[in-house]
């Protein structure tokens, strides 16, 4: 509507004239506000212990489950332990200084030592003559890349043998694979995350975020330093031991040393999640904190407390508790938040878009409307592979997390948000661009029409859509639609040159 403005009258009968400008300036009708509900739902269940091992993503009934599809013939499941042995055997072979670890400050050396496989990295990466100084590793050897990650698929291998797997020829023995998982694990428990006095380092002021030149990486939060990194690595780390713990490969002094360092892990990834939080809620985009990341942290939080069936801690986490045990954005808020519901509205506090062109506006874009399970993230748009590649990253923690749940007496997989909305109905909406578009293909106006507000994915890869689809078709057996993409999404994964997924491995269809 047009806005009129008029002069004040200064005397007598003098006329409130309109001043400069008045009836050309006109203000668009308010966006609507996305409703805001006075609690969230809880989830169905009841925290359920369980006094043995492994208790947190898997169950000892599932690997023994997994382990009899490894052994049938041709199955997707021995096809993919196949290459999971194939995988050990050569990290095993590898000339990698394993026992080699970090203790200085820079998030960046635990991203590229511990917490991440793949190089080079996104973000600052480091050579790795870079990381062999930083982290006193062999001068014959390279550094390790990820290895959190590595102890976790060696520690499942093994615990998939135990269960009956039958090892493929050449294969590592389970006492093997078991031992160096073992030696990873304890060399960052005993050396890693320290500070200069040996003491660990517990909150964020004690990190610092770093550029290969050795200045701080500075983002729109200055240089704090967030709890991705240490979240993203810790799962595996938890993963690692819960399975070794399922194997009695671990004793009593080695479990203890273990433990504490996933203690205080826990400590510190609450403490700079819950100032991470207050942080993003006083920026003017305070909605991107319902993101990736944050899914990161309670599902390592989740995790964590799940390995010592800690019912409370647990419950923070998912429900929010409260004292020093407060977690400031639990899980059941946070679903709702990050994913869209039926007949939803956007976020409106996200980075604006810096052109009406998708395919040129950098580093977000978004339309005006959001349709049934879009995730949150889609609001990063820097790259091709990010747009897509970023709520997949979401929707993966969240199906971890859900899988902790269902471990733990909690069902994650009928659970719906405030706004309806539901894994069933993110893993679907994305599911829509595999079919139409095709896996690891770019979407385009031409093969994305029948996908719900495409516009906002236009130009990008469709990427990480697999493994969620795989897991969907899994825990979802009556979408038909998700089912039928399982073989197509099964056949792209077979062909994908990075490793199996140790944490969700086996969780699909044979």
């Amino acid at each position: 509507m047009r806005l009129f403005v008029h002069g004040i009258r200064v005397a007598g009968s003098v006329e409130n004239a309109a001043i400069g400008g008045s009836g050309a300036i006109k203000f668009p009708d308010a966006p609507p506000v996305r409703r805001v509900p006075a609690s969230y739902p809880h989830l169905a269940g009841h925290y359920a212990k369980l006094d043995e091992h492994p208790r947190a993503f898997d169950t000892r009934e599932e690997l023994q489950d997994i382990a009899r599809r490894a052994n049938l013939p041709a199955s997707f499941t021995s096809k993919q332990f196949s290459r999971l042995a194939g995988r050990v055997r050569r990290d095993l072979a590898a000339k990698v200084d394993w026992q080699a670890t970090y203790s200085g400050c820079d998030l960046e050396i635990y991203l590229r030592g511990f917490a991440y496989e793949q190089k080079p990295a996104y973000g600052n990466d480091r050579s790795d003559d870079q990381l062999r100084a930083v982290m006193h590793g062999n001068s014959s050897s390279a550094p390790p890349h990820g290895a959190a990650i590595v102890a976790a698929r060696a520690a499942l291998y093994a615990a998939l043998v135990r269960a009956g797997a039958a090892p493929p020829a050449g294969a590592p023995s389970s006492n093997d694979a078991a031992a160096f998982a073992n030696r990873i694990l304890l060399a960052w428990a005993d050396h890693g995350f320290r500070d200069e006095k040996g003491a660990f380092r517990r909150t964020e002021a004690e990190y610092c975020d770093l550029n290969p030149d050795g200045k701080p990486h500075v983002t729109q939060f200055g240089t704090f330093n967030g709890a991705l990194t240490h979240s993203r690595g810790v799962i595996y780390s938890v993963h690692a031991e819960d399975l070794l713990l399922g194997i009695a490969a671990l004793t009593r002094d080695e479990q203890a040393r273990i433990d504490t360092f996933h203690h205080n892990m826990f400590d510190t990834i609450r403490a700079i999640h819950n100032q991470e939080y207050d942080i993003n809620m006083k920026w003017k985009y305070s909605d991107e904190v319902y993101n990736n990341q944050f899914v990161g942290h309670l599902t390592a939080l989740l995790s964590i407390s799940r390995l010592f069936d800690d019912e409370q801690d647990f419950d923070a986490a998912l429900d929010g508790g409260d004292g020093s045990r407060a977690v400031k954005l639990p899980w059941i808020e946070l679903f709702d938040r990050v994913i869209y519901g039926a007949n939803d509205t956007p976020h409106l506090n996200v980075t604006p878009n810096s052109s009406v062109d998708p395919l040129k506006s950098h580093p977000a874009f978004s339309t005006t409307i959001v349709a049934a399970g879009e995730i949150n993230d889609r609001y990063r748009h820097d790259n091709p592979a990010q747009t897509i590649g970023y709520p997949m990253g979401s929707l993966q923690g969240l199906y971890m997390a859900a899988e902790l749940m269902k471990s733990a007496g909690l069902n994650a997989y009928i659970y719906r948000g405030a706004h309806g909305q539901s894994l069933e109905m993110a893993t679907s909406y994305y599911a829509c661009f595999a079919k139409y578009a095709g896996f690891a293909k770019v979407i385009t106006a031409e093969n994305s029409g029948n996908c719900p507000d495409a516009a906002q994915y236009l130009g990008v890869i469709v990427n990480g859509v697999g493994e969620n689809i795989l897991i969907g078709a899994y825990r979802f057996p009556d979408d038909a639609d998700l089912i039928a993409l399982d073989a197509p999404a099964k056949a792209n994964i077979a062909g994908s040159a990075f490793s199996p997924e140790p944490i969700l491995f086996g969780k699909w269809r044979d």
